[in-house]
């Protein structure tokens, strides 16, 4: 699972420099983690964004994980 999520984050954040998307500068999580959170949550656990949350901290898949 962790090698498909790594390999969605990489795409993901791919399709965003291709498309031109710049975040914002006070953004603490970039889009890209942001939307590969959801997709996490929406491929393994049914649509619980809490879960998906809480496994991206306890892996420490990324620098800053939003709070709930």
């Amino acid at each position: 699972m962790l090698s498909r999520l790594i390999a969605a984050f990489c795409i993901i954040d791919d399709a965003l420099q291709a498309m031109g998307y710049k975040d914002d500068p006070q953004a603490k999580t970039p889009a890209s983690a942001i939307l590969t959170l959801a997709l996490l949550a929406a491929l393994e656990f049914g649509g619980k964004h809490n879960k998906a949350l809480a496994l991206a901290k306890d892996l420490g898949l990324f620098t800053h994980v939003p709070s709930p």
